[in-house]
C-alpha cells in the first residue's frame, strides 16, 4: 500500500473528468437544441449547415422579391384594367356618333368627352408607379435607340432578339387635303358639304360669314382650314390612310373624297443589309402594316416592332435600330447572382395606342358618320393591344407565383437537410444525458473511496 501516489483515485478522477465533459455536451445539446454548437462538435457538418443557413436567408428574400414583384404587376395591371375600361367607353361613344339621326353638333358633344377620356387614359399611364418607379410610362421596357433622330420607337415583344435592324423610308405620310370652292347665290338657296354636314348659302351671306361657318365645322373635325373665301384649302390635322374627306363645292352633282396616305417603309434583310456593308437582324419574313407615322413590323413567330416616324426625317432615309435586352425591372428571384426575372413594362399612351400622334393631334374624330365608323376599329384595335399587355401581365403573375412556391419547397427541403445536421435528436440526447449523468455520479463516489484508501495505512501503522 501506497500513499504518495493514489493511482486508483487518478483513474476515478480521470473517469470522472470524461464523464463531466460528455455530460456538460448533451447539457448544451439539450438547452440550445443544436447539435453542433461550436466548430469542435462537427467541423464539415458546421461548414455544410452554414451554407444551408445562408441559402435559406437568401431564398427566403427572394421569395419575397417575387411577392414584390407580383404586387408590382397587380398595380400595373389595375391601371390597365381602368385604361380598359375608358377606351370600352370611348368605343360605346363611337358606335353612338355613328348613328346618323346625331347632327355634327351632337357629334361634336360626344368627341369632346372622347378627348376627356384620352386625356385620362394618358393621365393614369403617366402617374400609376410603384416605390416611386413609373410603370406605363416606358421608363421600365427595353432599351431601344436608333442612330439619328427621325425615328422613335412604341414598343417591341419579347420575341424580337437583340441586335441591329435596318430600314429606309420610301415615303412619308401624308394628310387628307382638298379644295372647296363656293359663292353667294343671286336668289334661292345653294350648299356646300364637308364629310356629312351640309352648310346652307343664301343671298344675305358674304364670302366671309360662309368661311367663318366653314371654319366652326373643320374646327369640330379636326380639320385645318387654308385659302380665302370663296376657295379654301381643306387638310386633316392627322396624317394617315385613314384620314379622309368628302367635300361638295357649289353647283357639283357628286361628293368628291380625298384620302391622306401612310408612310412606306423598307426593311433590309440580312443578306441586303451585308451586301451594302450595313447589319440587321430581320429574317425577310416580317410583314408591315401602316397606320399614318406608325408602322407595326410583325411575323408569326411572336416578334412585333412598333415605329413611329418623327418631324425631320425624309424619304430615302435609312435609319439602324438597336434593340437591347436590358432596361426591363429585374425581379432578383433566386440565392445567386444572375438567377433573375425581366418584366417588361411597355409604354401605354394614346400615343402608342394609336389614337393620337406625336404632336397630340387626334387621329379619331366622331364629327362625321365616315370617322366615328372608322373610331369603332381604332377603338377596338387600341382595346385589343391593351387585352394583350394585360393578358402578359397575368401570366407574368402566374410565373412568379410558381416562383414562390417554388421558393417555398426549396427552403423547406433545405432546412429539412439542415435540421439532420444542426438539430438535436432531444430523445436521443436525453439517454445519452441519463446515461453520463449516472457514471458521473458512479465515477463521483468511486473516487470518494479512491481517496479513502491512504486512511487504511493508519490502521497499519497505528498497529
Amino acid at each position: 500500500m501506497k500513499i504518495n501516489n493514489n493511482y486508483s483515485a487518478q483513474l476515478a478522477n480521470l473517469s470522472l473528468k470524461r464523464a463531466d465533459k460528455k455530460m456538460t455536451t448533451s447539457l448544451e445539446r439539450l438547452s440550445s437544441g443544436y447539435k453542433i454548437n461550436k466548430a469542435a462538435d462537427d467541423a464539415a457538418g458546421l461548414a455544410v449547415s452554414n451554407k444551408m443557413r445562408m441559402q435559406i436567408q437568401a431564398l427566403e428574400q427572394a421569395g419575397r422579391n417575387a411577392d414584390d414583384g407580383s404586387s408590382i404587376i397587380q398595380t400595373a395591371e389595375g391601371a390597365l384594367s381602368e385604361i380598359e375600361s375608358l377606351l370600352q367607353r370611348t368605343r360605346e361613344l363611337s358606335v353612338q356618333a355613328a348613328n346618323d339621326t346625331n347632327t355634327v353638333d351632337d357629334r361634336y358633344a360626344i368627341q369632346k368627352e372622347i378627348n376627356e377620356l384620352l386625356d385620362e387614359v394618358d393621365r393614369i399611364a403617366s402617374t400609376t408607379d410603384f416605390n416611386g418607379t413609373k410603370l406605363l410610362d416606358g421608363s421600365c421596357s427595353r432599351v431601344v435607340t436608333f442612330d439619328e433622330a427621325g425615328m422613335d420607337s412604341l414598343g417591341v415583344s419579347s420575341g424580337v432578339l437583340a441586335g441591329t435592324y435596318q430600314l429606309t423610308v420610301d415615303a412619308l405620310p401624308e394628310a387628307a387635303q382638298g379644295n372647296l370652292t363656293y359663292s353667294i347665290p343671286a336668289t334661292g338657296t345653294s350648299s356646300i358639304k364637308i364629310n356629312d354636314t351640309s352648310i346652307a348659302i343664301t343671298p344675305s351671306d358674304t364670302l366671309d360669314t360662309v368661311y367663318d361657318k366653314i371654319l366652326g365645322v373643320c374646327n369640330m373635325m379636326e380639320i385645318d382650314v387654308s385659302g380665302g373665301p370663296g376657295n379654301v384649302t381643306l387638310t386633316t390635322k392627322a396624317v394617315g390612310g385613314d384620314q379622309n374627306i368628302t367635300l361638295r363645292s357649289v353647283g357639283a352633282t357628286t361628293d368628291t373624297v380625298v384620302r391622306g396616305k401612310d408612310a412606306q417603309v423598307t426593311l433590309a434583310d440580312s443578306a441586303t443589309a451585308a451586301a451594302a456593308g450595313g447589319e440587321s437582324q430581320f429574317t425577310g419574313k416580317e410583314s408591315l402594316s401602316y397606320n399614318g407615322n406608325n408602322i407595326t413590323i410583325s411575323d408569326n413567330s411572336g416578334f412585333e416592332m412598333k415605329i413611329t416616324l418623327e418631324e425631320g426625317i425624309q424619304a430615302g432615309d435609312t435609319r439602324n435600330i438597336t434593340v437591347y435586352d436590358t432596361g426591363s425591372m429585374l425581379l432578383q428571384v433566386g440565392a445567386d447572382e444572375h438567377q433573375n426575372l425581366a418584366v417588361d413594362f411597355g409604354e401605354v399612351s394614346c400615343r402608342t395606342l394609336m389614337l393620337r400622334e406625336e404632336d397630340g393631334d387626334n387621329m379619331v374624330n366622331v364629327c362625321s358618320q365616315d370617322g366615328a365608323s372608322r373610331a369603332i376599329t381604332a377603338f377596338d384595335n387600341a382595346i385589343q393591344t391593351i387585352s394583350n399587355y394585360r393578358s402578359n401581365l397575368g401570366a407574368m403573375e402566374n410565373r412568379l407565383q410558381s416562383t414562390m412556391s417554388s421558393l417555398d419547397v426549396t427552403v423547406e427541403n433545405v432546412t429539412e437537410s439542415m435540421s439532420r445536421i444542426m438539430d438535436t435528436d432531444m430523445a436521443e440526447a436525453m439517454t445519452n444525458y441519463t446515461q453520463e449523468s449516472v457514471l458521473s455520479q458512479a465515477a463521483t463516489a468511486m473516487l470518494a473511496q479512491a481517496n479513502n484508501r491512504p486512511q487504511q495505512v493508519m490502521s497499519l501503522l497505528q498497529g
